[in-house]
């Protein structure tokens, strides 16, 4: 597992023990075994870690550096803006740019190893050998499904998918006020900027959309691992064990 030694100072050092063990732990089912005594040790350290506001932070400054890229972009781009403006503005845009991609990178692949680590424990009990029951995990049929669907409502994860869902939403609302405007909008102040309009949105609707696919899939991931648990959910996908 790769990713947990890339993480760096993203993630704090009682995740990284966790997301270590991962790393070393043995393939064989069987060896496995003696790993259920720190699996929930484990996902409570990953359960804190996933709730980050160090990598929510770092994520709002790439952001912001993004929309500064953006900003110098539609300065280089700005139709009758002086020479001197436009150089400038497209020096912004490349070191702002190119400073937001790397730590837009950083984020999302601390991030992932996180969760991969946390999928990783939670589905523990179903590489064990059959017999080896862990306690908590399918020995409840009714607490099982209720717990599975109630995961998503736990701890901050509302509030990260809907962060997700106003992240790819609002690019969405931005353009439909600078090019349509409404019944009672007549948008004059871009004419004749279509080129730095059309760099700024697009680049809102690019950061929108893959700043929803990071923080939703994680959401997605974490959910899927749980839903195991769940004898309705195993029903319907055809699995009996």
């Amino acid at each position: 597992m790769t990713g947990a030694r890339s993480a760096g100072r993203l993630v704090g050092a009682d995740a990284l023990t966790w997301m270590e063990r991962v790393r070393t732990a043995p393939g064989e089912p069987q060896a496995q075994v003696d790993l259920v005594w720190e699996r929930s040790r484990a996902l409570r350290a990953l359960e804190r870690e996933s709730d980050s506001f160090l990598r929510l932070g770092a994520g709002l400054a790439a952001f912001a550096l993004w929309c500064l890229a953006l900003a110098g972009l539609a300065a280089a781009l700005w139709d009758g803006a002086a020479v001197g403006v436009r150089v400038v503005g497209g020096l912004v845009a490349a070191a702002a740019g190119v400073a937001a991609v790397l730590g837009g990178l950083a984020v999302w692949r601390a991030g992932r190893a996180v969760v991969t680590a946390y999928c990783w424990w939670t589905l523990l009990p179903e590489r064990l050998p059959e017999g080896v029951a862990v306690a908590g995990w399918r020995d409840d049929a009714v607490r099982d499904a209720v717990l599975a669907r109630v995961f998503v409502f736990s701890g901050w994860r509302p509030l990260r998918i809907g962060l997700g869902a106003a992240a790819a939403l609002a690019p969405a609302a931005f353009v439909a006020l600078a090019v349509e405007g409404g019944p009672r909008y007549t948008p004059t102040w871009h004419e004749g900027q279509g080129a730095a309009l059309t760099a700024v949105v697009v680049g809102l609707v690019i950061a929108g959309l893959m700043t929803a696919a990071v923080v939703l899939g994680g959401q997605f991931r974490a959910a899927a691992a749980h839903s195991e648990r769940d004898p309705i959910w195993r029903r319907i996908t055809g699995r009996s064990r």
